[in-house]
């Protein structure tokens, strides 16, 4: 099947750059291209062309405007611009751009975004991907960072994603999104065969009018039950079927159901806070993956409620980990106190705020990596 693609620019040169870097691949076919950005709207929504190539002009609100009106239309929208700060690379993911291209666009670059748009390559290059939020101790903030990293997941790839709590039995997620479950995930674990599966895939609820479903914990400690490694194995594999992102807020017990969360991972996210007691307690992780030959790309260290004057530094803590640190989520207790109290995500408290960008970039981050790895296989 051709993927049939449409290019929105006013500098010619560029169009021609473009068209050299399409013009001898198979199943890519490039239609057209226009320098009137109206006119193109108008044919790419007659012809239910699936990818648009976006460059952006002087006047950034009107192209906001027209990026907006493709992805309703549900156009993959890739844009292109010379300024590549991450405020605007952030700023046109949110009206609707599915990838970015910075110019003068790269050849590896366009193409390697083309094929994360194309519906039927993605398909066959991505594979479901388990991602699990663990510490071994509670009050890192592991559950702000499953469920704000959800919903960036999902804001961001318009992919269906769902939030699983098996941080049993006193998991909160639902407290978090303000979500009252019909069904939870206690009602569920038994009937995970073929001809009871819909009961699963209802029991995922969806926040809002978005793409994140949860799949909840039981409302009351003595609705809870014990889960073995084989019940959670098929209720992964069904979930597998439905969603390309499934994030885990798992609990902090070292037990048989949390290691077998751990080996059917794709991604561990392991969540510390830099104090001395805190980076022990990651070294013994870290110490327990390797003796479960974890591979090391598997495990990513994440710090919640960093401070750049912290007296424990980063390189600190790398050192004594022997590990680099994958990502830093600033300390803003304001809006993070302000979206748990309110049951909202934290974009939806500001959008402008630094956590709110920092969670938007580490789901970018994730998800091209996993991407990435997916090309590789």
């Amino acid at each position: 099947m051709t993927t049939k693609i449409v290019i929105f620019e006013q500098d010619q040169q560029t169009v021609d750059i473009i068209k050299g870097y399409l013009s001898g691949l198979e199943n890519i076919e490039l239609v057209a291209s226009f320098s009137d950005y109206s006119e193109g709207y108008r044919y790419v929504r007659e012809n239910s062309i699936p990818i648009a190539l976006f460059s952006l002009t002087q006047n950034k609100e009107l192209c906001h405007k027209m990026i907006k009106k493709l992805f309703e239309i549900g156009i993959n929208v890739i844009a292109i611009s010379e300024d590549y700060t991450t405020s605007n690379i952030i700023q046109l993911l949110r009206f609707g751009a599915k990838d970015f291209v910075s110019k003068p666009v790269l050849s590896k670059d366009l193409l390697v975004a083309i094929v994360k748009c194309s519906q039927e390559d993605v398909k066959v290059l991505k594979k479901s991907q388990i991602i699990s939020v663990y510490s071994n101790k509670g009050g890192v903030g592991k559950t702000a960072v499953a469920t704000n990293l959800a919903y960036e997941f999902a804001r961001l790839t318009r992919e269906k994603v769902v939030l699983v709590d098996l941080n049993l039995p006193i998991g909160d997620v639902t407290t978090f999104l303000d979500i009252k479950p019909i069904i939870d995930i206690s009602e569920v674990v038994d009937n995970t065969n073929d001809e009871e599966k819909n009961l699963v895939f209802e029991a995922c609820q969806q926040y809002q009018d978005s793409s994140l479903y949860v799949l909840a914990e039981p409302p009351y400690i003595k609705q809870s039950r014990e889960l073995s490694p084989a019940q959670i194995t098929k209720l992964f594999n069904l979930l597998r079927e439905k969603f390309s992102y499934i994030v885990i807020d798992m609990g902090t017990n070292v037990d048989k159901l949390n290691m077998s969360i751990l080996e059917q991972s794709d991604i561990v996210l392991l969540v510390t806070v830099i104090n001395l007691p805190l980076i022990r307690n990651c070294q013994r992780c870290l110490d327990l993956f390797e003796n479960l030959e974890f591979p090391d790309s598997k495990i990513k260290i994440i710090i919640n409620r960093y401070l750049e004057n912290d007296e424990i530094t980063v390189e600190d803590v790398e050192k004594t980990l022997n590990k680099q640190v994958y990502w830093k989520l600033p300390n803003n207790y304001f809006t993070i106190m302000s979206s748990i109290n309110k049951a909202i995500p934290v974009s939806e408290v500001n959008e402008n705020s630094n956590i709110t960008e920092s969670f938007t970039m580490l789901a970018s981050k994730m998800a091209d990596d996993l991407f990435e790895n997916d090309l590789k296989i």
